[in-house]
């Protein structure tokens, strides 16, 4: 089953990522119509013509086939899984649920040493986006919170989670903190 991209738009949005054939990486749909749709790679939405089966909201883990000025086509890998959904007990007999959106060597920026994106998916709060990476001997850490009480809460406690940060790792920790906008199905 193959993907096939836009060189030319790929190179827009993502001017660093440079793909080569047998590279994998990881992409959400975000949405499809038929077997166009938009794929959502390294937080860039991308236009990509898709193989049937695939619908908004699938995790892809992609192989890069073919890479040239004029075409990029991968393949989905045949051994395709879902992100792991890790339940983390809470006090109280709650249980939040951590789900893991890239793996290490995936979706890497240019310079990065190791990096990780979760999702933490709280009741009361909604989903809570967390990614941190080593970059130059630095950790740099960013929190997207939905707008409202979320993303106050988050703007709150930044400071003592950029200590703890530091307390842990030993390391300058950068920290952002920024509302998340989930996309809005508007189909009837």
């Amino acid at each position: 089953m193959r993907v096939l991209l836009d060189p030319a738009l790929l190179k827009a949005e993502l001017p660093t990522l440079v793909l080569r054939p047998g590279m994998t990486l990881a992409a959400r749909v975000a949405e499809t119509h038929g077997n166009r749709g938009l794929l959502m790679i390294a937080n860039a939405a991308l236009a990509a013509e898709l193989p049937e089966g695939v619908k908004a909201g699938d995790t892809l883990k992609l192989r890069v086939q073919e890479a040239t000025p004029d075409r990029i086509v991968m393949r989905m890998d045949s051994q395709q899984q879902p992100p792991p959904i890790v339940p983390v007990p809470l006090p109280g007999n709650l249980a939040a649920q951590i789900e893991v959106n890239e793996r290490e060597g995936e979706g890497r920026r240019s310079g990065e040493q190791a990096a990780v994106a979760i999702t933490y998916r709280s009741p009361a709060l909604g989903a809570i986006d967390f990614r941190l990476a080593l970059e130059g001997g630095a950790v740099t850490a960013q929190v997207r919170a939905r707008e409202g009480a979320p993303y106050e809460l988050a703007q709150t406690q930044a400071a003592q989670l950029r200590e703890a940060l530091n307390q842990a790792t030993g390391k300058a920790v950068q920290l952002t903190v920024s509302p998340r906008h989930d996309p809005l199905d508007v189909y009837a």
